[in-house]
């Protein structure tokens, strides 16, 4: 927007200075004048002109200022604080100052309206972060709430489908071992998720879950990898905390919408069963997003290091995975379309937390052999 000040009181030009090095740092101060054939500087005993094919004009970067040059004497600057120079009839008469004017203010429009839908998109990044933050607050909010009887039914539900898709192995002997290798991480788990049983499914596919309620699964594929007991209890502790941080719970409530979800938060508990019962058939066929898959391995990795056991095993059994897929030639889609995050990424990001464990002290697991026994 521009300044008006306006012609001076008796409409003899415009207030303005002028610069020469000649003068030093002195400027001196007198009016100016346009017609189409120049641009006039006038103070008392002291002039000059600029041919108006030769001015070039220059608004400053925050609108205070106009100034005039020479082309042929770029020393030679004439200035001026009252922008309505820009819109004097006599201005706009002289063509090639007319054009100048016209370019650089509509290049000022133009960077002004890119700055303002820089702003808008700004803006509305930082709403959606922002309600998403909220959503995701007042779903961990209302995840505290589902009571344990639904968590067991939930997960007896699933230990059901577990045991007609897969055969569960009658090995008490290796379901004992891995109760006594995970004993110091049960220890550091909420109180309420310390009742765990343990189970080991006949499938080469490498794999491991917990379920609400306390059933914990392993897929002999998955024991058949290990070399340590650190690199199972990595697993392991990963799937538990899946468990402690109610995301199977958390998944159906998210999938119910933000408008059911503000109606459990702030009416009755039906509301909360309702939804539960409505979402939780989408487990089975859905795993879960990236976010909890995150966040179960930075609260699975500090249930191991709460409970002195080395957690880089996880780092391991990631890197295990990686190589059994790579193995394999399996097809791999762009990260986009994955529901867990890049083992690359993961691994990365487990890297920069093991760098901070340097002096820490762990103890010493017992080894153990849970390759499953070789029948003749």
């Amino acid at each position: 927007m521009l300044k008006r000040i306006g012609l001076n009181a008796n409409n003899q030009g415009f207030e303005a200075s002028l610069f020469l090095p000649e003068f030093g740092n002195e400027v001196v101060h007198g009016k100016i004048f346009i017609d189409p054939q120049a641009v006039r500087f006038v103070a008392e005993g002291f002039s000059e002109e600029i041919p108006a094919h030769l001015v070039k004009v220059a608004i400053e970067a925050d609108g205070e200022r106009v100034y005039f040059t020479d082309l042929c004497r770029p020393e030679l600057k004439i200035f001026t604080a009252d922008q309505s120079v820009l819109e004097h009839p006599s201005t706009w008469r002289c063509e090639t100052i007319r054009s100048q004017v016209t370019h650089t203010l509509g290049r000022r429009e133009l960077w002004r309206r890119l700055r303002l839908t820089a702003y808008f998109v700004v803006g509305c990044v930082l709403a959606v972060m922002t309600a998403s933050w909220v959503f995701g607050a007042i779903v961990r909010s209302v995840a505290r709430q589902v009571p344990p009887e639904w968590e067991q039914k939930f997960g007896d539900k699933e230990m059901a489908e577990v045991r007609k898709r897969f055969l569960v192995e009658d090995d008490s002997n290796r379901v004992a071992q891995i109760a006594a290798a995970a004993a110091p991480l049960i220890a550091v788990l909420p109180p309420k998720e310390r009742n765990l049983t343990f189970y080991i499914v006949d499938t080469d596919m490498p794999n491991a879950f917990a379920l609400p309620g306390g059933s914990v699964v392993v897929t002999k594929g998955l024991l058949d990898m290990v070399d340590r007991p650190e690199q199972l209890l990595g697993v392991l502790a990963h799937e538990m905390a899946h468990v402690t941080q109610k995301h199977h719970a958390r998944k159906v409530i998210t999938a119910a919408g933000p408008i059911a979800v503000f109606g459990v938060l702030f009416h009755s508990g039906n509301g909360l069963m309702n939804v539960l019962t409505i979402g939780s058939g989408l487990l089975v066929v859905q795993g879960f997003s990236k976010e909890y898959e995150t966040e179960a391995d930075e609260v699975g990795w500090d249930y191991l290091v709460k409970a002195r056991i080395d957690p880089r095993g996880m780092i391991e059994m990631f890197e295990k995975f990686r190589s059994w897929e790579g193995a394999r030639n399996l097809v791999t889609l762009p990260e986009a379309f994955e529901s867990h995050p890049a083992l690359e990424k993961r691994i990365a990001l487990l890297e920069k937390k093991a760098k901070k464990l340097r002096g820490m002290q762990f103890q010493e697991l017992p080894p153990f052999d849970l390759k499953a026994p070789q029948h003749r």
